[in-house]
């Protein structure tokens, strides 16, 4: 359904779906808290608050489809907070059904200025008006119209000392509406008919936070009520799952509130920013290499200024770069916040009892790198659900608690972020990955028997590969973990895997904090100038041929007695070897330290990453391309790509 949205109204759409979206991203973490503490009247009365924000904006909009939705979902939570119905696991099933709704029209509207027809919410807005009449989906659908021809009810109100005979005759026009619903009426009411002498005490309710419930009270006297009717409200009362879980207070942190005033600046300008100051950094780098060769070449007084010039530039500079970074730093929160949800929900599909912990959600990174990194997450946080955590009487059984945990964590290391996976369920077996690797081909029984349990969990990375005895909806396909790793290695990052049978699993992803400007070796190779990110480097040692051995087919390099795999980087590059090698650098592979020989070690250089566009982007072990002080084009080599196609060849070298 197309929606014609007026132009002068075109602003204030845009400000309505940042609005929405942000409503809707801290939904799901409050539905989820609030169906563990059911009784948390803030938590109620927030989520309110909420959709009633989401149902007043779209009405001024005129977009039904949200409007119908938002309306049901703020009466239950009207209802809820008013103690007339009581939150269960299926309500809440309904209630997050709606939600998706929500956000589907959302999008849809953001993305091609349409909207659901109602034919395509109808099925939902049925479950909600059954939710709101306190019966199942199944009673409704099986209930018949006569059981309905006997009921007979009137409304009796009830109210509080203290309001005028005004308000309380207005109150009688708008039953069962409450404060904020009452005052979008008076507003939308023609002026001739707006009962003004009572619009001062309304606002003066509100400021003093009232609503509905502390000024009048709306019974309902029953008459006559049906068999099948008493049934269904009898149905409708708190389960045993209500009376097993006493409230707990929600944990809050004792912060005091901070004012900050903000503005929304659009993305692009930000990444534009980014560019610029990612210009400055080249020409500064420049300008430090001919300063550098003029203090050289000529001694004066005028040269100790410009140094000193250029000195403080340098400072400037690196600080303009420092504030530039912190505008795109987002909260790991972001994604962290999704995940409440899908925990919940696929537990319940897959008939598990499993708790969510997440710590460090305010931890900052680069806003690239948390768009790429919730995948990743997403197929990892599934991974431990499906494959991980044991069913509820399999945990019993081993002497675990009935309820899996799966923990969710990151935290700041030096110039890096680290992002974790961590469940207490079966773990992996690294004797079943090794044989399912010889099925498939992709290592030999010898292999096998040389690898350590850390290079068996890598196999689970290589594309096909999956232990899964039988194929789910949720994962097992054989696809996903090869991605997952590809897409945190296109980030300059390494994941790695530590798991003990029985005990549990821990996935350790580790990125930067940035992807646009980074510190490089700079390295010469057959007379051409390539930057090898510093975050692989290990160490660098000079060349010594007597530290050079032959292993089988491939070279190793003795470091303080202990045998490396060596790799002539010519060799990798495929460019011809000129045999002057003077340093080998040692590099992280995996959970592997692999040698690479190299001729000319330049020395380190803060570079920024410039792409090689969609023609090139696809070269394996190049990164990207930089713009050198001396104003070369340099190209950025990602060694963990040049050096995959030989990691399972290396199982045994160096044993």
């Amino acid at each position: 359904m197309k929606v014609n949205i007026p132009e002068e109204l075109k602003e204030i759409l845009e400000e309505f779906l940042v609005e929405a979206e942000e409503i809707l991203e801290n939904l799901d973490q409050d539905l989820i808290d609030l169906e563990n503490n059911p009784k948390d009247k803030d938590l109620l009365n927030k989520i309110f608050r909420g959709m009633h924000t989401l149902k007043g904006g779209a009405g001024f909009l005129n977009l039904t489809p949200i409007v119908e939705i938002a309306h049901r979902i703020e009466d239950i939570f009207n209802k809820l907070r008013n103690d007339e119905m009581t939150l269960t696991p299926e309500l809440m099933d309904i209630i997050l059904e709606g939600i998706d709704h929500l956000k589907s029209a959302i999008q849809m509207l953001k993305e091609n200025e349409e909207l659901p027809d109602m034919e395509a919410i109808e099925s939902v807005l049925k479950k909600l008006d059954t939710a709101l009449k306190g019966e199942s989906i199944e009673s409704s659908e099986v209930k018949s119209a006569s059981a309905t021809e006997n009921v007979s009810q009137e409304n009796e109100l009830e109210f509080v000392e203290g309001i005028s005979n005004e308000l309380k005759e207005l109150i009688k026009k708008f039953p069962g509406k409450n404060l904020a619903d009452l005052l979008e009426e008076i507003i939308l009411m023609p002026p001739d008919e707006r009962p003004m002498e009572v619009i001062p005490e309304i606002e003066k309710l509100i400021e003093e936070g009232k609503d509905i419930q502390d000024i009048v009270k709306i019974k309902k006297k029953e008459k006559k009520i049906t068999t099948l009717e008493q049934k269904t409200e009898e149905k409708s009362q708190p389960s045993t799952y209500e009376e097993k879980k006493s409230p707990q207070p929600t944990q809050k942190k004792a912060a005091e509130k901070k004012t900050a005033e903000t503005i929304r600046i659009d993305v692009e300008r930000v990444e534009n920013l980014m560019n610029l100051v990612g210009e400055i950094v080249l020409d500064r780098n420049r300008i430090l290499r001919v300063t550098s060769d003029v203090e050289k070449e000529c001694k004066s007084e005028a040269v100790e200024k410009l140094i000193e010039a250029v000195t403080s530039l340098d400072r400037t500079v690196s600080d303009l770069q420092v504030a530039v970074m912190k505008l795109r730093m987002q909260p790991i929160k972001k994604i962290f916040s999704k995940f409440p949800r899908l925990v919940r929900d696929l537990a319940r599909k897959l008939n598990k009892k499993v708790q969510l912990i997440i710590e460090g959600e305010d931890t900052e990174l680069d806003r690239s790198i948390l768009d790429k990194l919730e995948d990743p997450l997403i197929h990892l946080v599934r991974n431990a659900l499906d494959h991980g955590i044991e069913p509820p009487e399999e945990r019993i059984e081993k002497g675990k608690p009935e309820i899996g945990t799966v923990k969710l964590f990151a935290y700041h290391e030096g110039d890096h972020i680290v992002v974790g996976i961590e469940d207490d369920g079966k773990g992996i077996d690294p004797e079943k990955v090794k044989q399912k690797a010889i099925e498939k081909g992709l290592i030999t029984p010898e292999q096998a028997v040389q690898m350590s349990d850390k290079e068996a969990f890598e196999l689970i990375f290589m594309p096909g590969f999956s232990t899964a005895e039988k194929i789910s909806d949720v994962s097992g396909r054989g696809v996903g973990m090869d991605v997952v790793a590809s897409t945190i290695h296109s980030l300059r990052g390494s994941i790695e895997i530590d798991s003990e049978l029985g005990k549990g699993t821990t996935i350790i992803l580790k990125l930067p904090l940035t992807v646009a400007i980074i510190r490089t070796l700079m390295i010469g190779v057959n007379g051409q100038i390539f930057a090898v990110p510093l975050h692989s480097v290990v160490e660098i040692v000079r060349y010594d041929e007597k530290s050079v051995k032959d292993v089988g087919s491939f070279k190793s390099f003795m470091l303080r007695d202990e045998v490396l795999p060596l790799f002539s980087l010519n060799e990798l590059l495929e460019l011809e070897d000129k045999d002057e090698k003077h340093f080998v650098v040692i590099v992280k592979v995996g959970e592997r330290l692999i040698a690479v020989s190299i001729e000319e070690l330049l020395g380190e250089e803060e570079i920024v990453i410039k792409s090689l566009g969609e023609l090139l982007s696809d070269i394996q072990g190049i990164a990207g391309a930089t713009i050198a002080g001396d104003g070369r084009v340099v190209l950025i080599l990602d060694l963990n790509s040049l050096l995959s196609d030989y990691k399972v060849k290396l199982i045994g070298v160096g044993r």
